[in-house]
């Protein structure tokens, strides 16, 4: 059993002593050590020490409080056991789900950089922040200087690491605000805390908690948020995740076009041959595969011109014959075009379809469409 502050030591006792031991003991002592008797220069001193090891040790709700608060702090660091305040989260909210993460941020600066380790109290939810926070700035500001590069990828693997690694700082956490809740009186606070620290407590820690448990006499709570330390470590992980996608983004967008257009979007195009007598005769063989534009005659950015007269085809190659003798500046409707875009499929006027060149059109109105036209309202 650890003694912080040296009361066992003082009493001369050891930690598994009963009451009636401890008071025979300090009667023993104070007999011996009082002033009236004792003409030691140093006995006014030690008395005093005696009676406040007695104090505490003697009652068993501040001995398990003592022997608790001594498993985490040393004598430079021990707290009023009376006064404890409750370490609340960064947001400065009472939360017994609480955890300490240790998050180290590097920013480049080009011709400098810094590095800054931060402890932070955080609930879960404003941990997945924190860590997606420190996350954006490591993975876009810490790489702009040469010694910063190197630290910062130190850093990101090091958060990676540490996400559910700092036990030590949690079993302070978590037994410190188990005997502040009990001294505010909030049990199932000081419970739930008790819980958690029972994760990372050795025997004798562990064996101090159970009687903390038993001393508060209450309903364990059921309720219990677990840390999901893997939710947390992918979200260090995003920013690439996140640059490696909009990279490939091109790559899945090509592949998808292919797909909606060998499958869901494709017009098999036959060749169409008009007779001199006026009958039409068409071949069975497929020339070429065409993307379809749903027509919208509101839709004016599907207007085109004509750049200059040029013949309009059934079919997107010149081997086609000719369905009109289109007009420069003349106004049309892009239907469709190839999968190379090199041809276009038009409407004109008269509802009818035809095919030209790519570099035969350009976007927008030239000569208004007729009244009665079939490409506008």
């Amino acid at each position: 059993m650890k003694d912080a502050l040296g009361y066992y030591e003082i009493l001369e006792i050891n930690s598994v002593e009963d009451i009636a031991d401890i008071k025979s003991k300090y009667h023993k002592l104070a007999k011996y050590w009082h002033p009236d008797s004792n003409k030691d220069p140093q006995a006014m001193e030690h008395f005093q020490k005696i009676s406040v090891a007695y104090e505490v040790l003697s009652d068993e709700e501040k001995r398990l409080k003592y022997d608790m608060l001594s498993q985490i702090y040393n004598s430079s660091n021990f707290p009023d056991m009376d006064n404890l305040s409750i370490i609340k989260s960064k947001n400065n909210e009472e939360n017994p789900f609480v955890r300490i993460i240790m998050l180290q941020k590097v920013i480049g600066k080009i011709f400098s950089y810094s590095v800054k380790t931060d402890k932070l109290v955080c609930s879960y939810i404003q941990a997945k922040q924190e860590v997606l926070h420190y996350s954006f700035i490591n993975w876009f500001c810490g790489w702009w200087h040469p010694k910063s590069f190197i630290l910062n990828a130190k850093a990101i693997i090091n958060n990676i690491k540490n996400i559910n690694s700092n036990t030590t700082d949690n079993l302070v956490l978590w037994i410190h605000n188990a005997v502040a809740y009990h001294q505010a009186g909030q049990d199932t606070k000081a419970i739930i805390s008790v819980q958690q620290a029972m994760q990372y407590g050795d025997l004798t820690q562990r064996k101090l908690l159970n009687d903390f448990i038993n001393s508060l006499n209450i309903k364990l709570p059921q309720k219990n948020i677990s840390w999901r330390s893997k939710n947390l470590i992918f979200l260090q992980l995003i920013v690439p995740f996140l640059m490696v996608l909009i990279a490939s983004y091109p790559y899945f967008q090509s592949i998808s076009l292919n797909k909606y257009m060998n499958k869901n979007n494709e017009i098999t195009y036959f060749q169409k041959v008009k007779l001199n007598n006026g009958t039409e005769i068409v071949d069975d063989m497929v020339v070429s595969k065409i993307f379809s534009i749903p027509i919208n005659v509101n839709d004016n950015t599907k207007l085109y011109h004509l750049k200059s007269s040029t013949k309009i085809l059934y079919g997107p190659n010149d081997n086609f014959d000719v369905i009109a003798q289109g007009k420069s500046q003349q106004t049309v409707r892009i239907t469709g075009f190839t999968a190379d875009k090199s041809w276009y499929r038009i409407m004109l006027d008269d509802g009818s379809m035809g095919f030209i060149p790519k570099n035969s059109i350009e976007q927008g109105v030239g000569t208004p469409p007729p009244y009665g036209s079939k490409i506008i309202p």
